[in-house]
């Protein structure tokens, strides 16, 4: 156990020199060091770095702290097309979820299915008849938290019933990156 405890730690004070690293010239993948995408990003300096995906985290933090401005530049640049990787996949998620809504709004206009609406409704209205009774009467003791939690998770499925039969704000985002010119990833 305490040698797992032990690798573990070298590990993470390896990533953490790489990051400080990285952060002098691609701040932006650094970041990524400390998250969930930290092997993608590990992987994306290595490629700019070395050529090749695999590196030891030591030896590329030294290759950083002596890289030449070639290498300087090609981290910039993998630090780029990191953001944009990570840009489109979000857009791509984006566009998964609003076709799962478009497709459950078709299904329920083709069967003239009101479950989605009863269901709906259900939700909404006890999302304020909770809020309602949480306002109006003093709630029993040691019984908040177990209202709180209700209302938050009342609260979501609210904001997913509005979400689902109104729309969500992604059509606004991307009205606004057409206003403002900002090219999406997939047109550059």
């Amino acid at each position: 156990m305490a040698d797992s405890e032990e690798s573990e730690h070298a590990r993470l004070k390896r990533r953490e020199r790489l990051k400080k690293a990285v952060a002098k010239t691609a701040p932006r993948i650094a970041a990524q060091l400390g998250g969930p995408l930290a092997g993608a990003a590990v992987s994306a300096i290595a490629r700019a770095i070395f050529g090749k995906d695999v590196a030891d985290e030591d030896a590329l933090a030294d290759a950083i702290d002596r890289a030449s401005p070639e290498q300087a530049i090609a981290l910039k640049r993998a630090e780029y097309e990191f953001m944009l990787a990570l840009r489109a996949a979000a857009v791509e998620e984006t566009r998964i979820d609003a076709g799962d809504r478009a497709s459950a709004r078709e299904r329920q206009a083709k069967m003239k299915d009101w479950t989605p609406s009863a269901l709906g409704a259900l939700i909404i209205g006890g999302f304020f008849l909770t809020l309602a009774f949480m306002v109006a009467r003093k709630l029993p003791a040691g019984a908040e938290t177990e209202f709180s939690i209700m209302l938050g998770a009342l609260a979501t499925m609210t904001a997913a019933v509005v979400n689902y039969f109104f729309g969500s704000s992604a059509g606004s985002r991307e009205k606004t990156l057409l206003l403002t010119g900002v090219k999406r990833p997939e047109e550059e």
